[in-house]
């Protein structure tokens, strides 16, 4: 009697466990997806902003070089996080 009341009891524990693993692997997997996705991006936007200062005229300039290199600084830190 006993064992049957245990067995039943491991039965139902070992769904739920199954079932909140299961759960738990979805959402993994989305947050997998949303991370290699926004990667990408802050590797294009990376790769944009070298385009636009080819020639480094952006971050020769005072006013404007001390703003642009903070938006480098700040994708950089970012894209580190990322990794």
């Amino acid at each position: 009697m006993w064992i049957t009341i245990l067995m039943v009891l491991f039965f139902i524990s070992t769904c739920a466990l199954g079932y909140a693993c299961y759960n738990m692997l979805k959402k993994i997997e989305v947050h997998e997806e949303w991370i290699e996705y926004f990667r990408g991006e802050v590797v294009q936007v990376k790769k944009r902003l070298k385009m636009v200062d080819d020639k480094q005229l952006f971050s020769n300039d005072d006013d404007v070089g001390f703003v642009f290199s903070e938006i480098q600084r700040v994708i950089n830190e970012f894209d580190e996080k990322i990794k």
